[in-house]
């Protein structure tokens, strides 16, 4: 495992240990299974205007238990998603958003967690991306 990996793992790590009271959470909203865009709601009130946000739409993800999963989202920016079961029903996702410098070091990192089910829809903001994914999670 290099540095790189190392480094990673305990930032993902150490994350973990971050009281859930630090950042918003919500129930997650159904999306459909379809690919369609997302779009931001709209209300009389205050309506929602997004700038500078990508969004990624990751598809079904197949996740197993205590293992990490990266995924490229180009412009050297990586998703680092770690799973635990939480029980047979909940699991306990945490994402980890990458860049890298030119020379291979972590520039920005972006910490989040979401408990969910496996097979259900799941939304997350985190840094400039948007990203939604149905995990799958499969025990060791």
């Amino acid at each position: 495992m290099g540095i790189a990996h190392i480094a990673t793992a305990v930032s993902v790590f150490l994350a973990g240990l971050v009281p859930s009271s630090c950042h918003k959470t919500s129930a997650p909203q159904p999306t459909p299974a379809t690919t369609a865009p997302l779009t931001a709601p709209s209300t009389a009130t205050a309506p929602a205007v997004v700038t500078n946000t990508i969004l990624h739409n990751l598809g079904e993800v197949a996740l197993t238990n205590h293992y990490e999963t990266i995924v490229q989202l180009g412009g050297g920016k990586d998703c680092i998603l770690s799973p635990k079961v939480l029980d047979g029903r909940n699991v306990q996702i945490t994402f980890a958003l990458e860049s890298r410098a030119q020379n291979g070091k972590i520039h920005d990192l972006s910490v989040a967690q979401v408990v969910t089910s496996s097979g259900k829809a799941v939304e997350i903001a985190l840094g400039d991306f948007n990203l939604t994914l149905t995990p799958h999670i499969a025990l060791e």
